[in-house]
């Protein structure tokens, strides 16, 4: 085989995995424990802390993770419709959260963000990251897509 077709061979490989992604993308990551296997997986530093307090979505269980020292927000939810549900709440730049409580009562909390948010989702998770760091922006899109809100 001649170095010239070899080389046409290895040059397809690295497109068609670069098309597709990695193994541990989209269809992996589904809930909060997938998302620490892909991560860790990634080969970048963690660090969890979980959080009581108030946060953007209700029914959630909200923790912070710090991803090489970049602090990401993860929500999980119970399942997947109450995820999809709260995720359609979020203006389509990602500065207000509107709630529909029944009853004719609605809620919208607005954002001045420190910096540009992006919002991701997958299986019960909603990620919001706000910054503009390329290789988290990578590292998330590869585990998500493409953000579903934000700028």
């Amino acid at each position: 085989m001649s170095k010239k077709r070899l080389a046409g061979i290895i040059v397809g490989c690295v497109i068609v995995i670069a098309a597709i992604g990695t193994p541990l993308g989209p269809k992996v990551v589904t809930d909060y424990s997938t998302l620490l296997r892909y991560l860790r997986a990634s080969g970048v530093s963690i660090r969890e802390e979980r959080q009581a307090s108030w946060h953007l979505f209700y029914y959630a269980v909200w923790t912070i993770v710090e991803v090489d020292g970049i602090p990401i927000q993860v929500f999980e939810f119970a399942n997947i419709k109450d995820m999809e549900a709260d995720a359609s709440c979020v203006s389509p730049d990602g500065t207000q959260i509107t709630k529909y409580w029944g009853d004719d009562k609605w809620s919208t909390s607005h954002s001045d963000w420190w910096d540009t948010p992006h919002f991701y989702k997958a299986g019960r998770i909603i990620i919001l990251y706000i910054g503009n760091n390329c290789s988290m922006i990578s590292l998330l899109e590869n585990a998500f897509g493409k953000q579903f809100a934000g700028m």
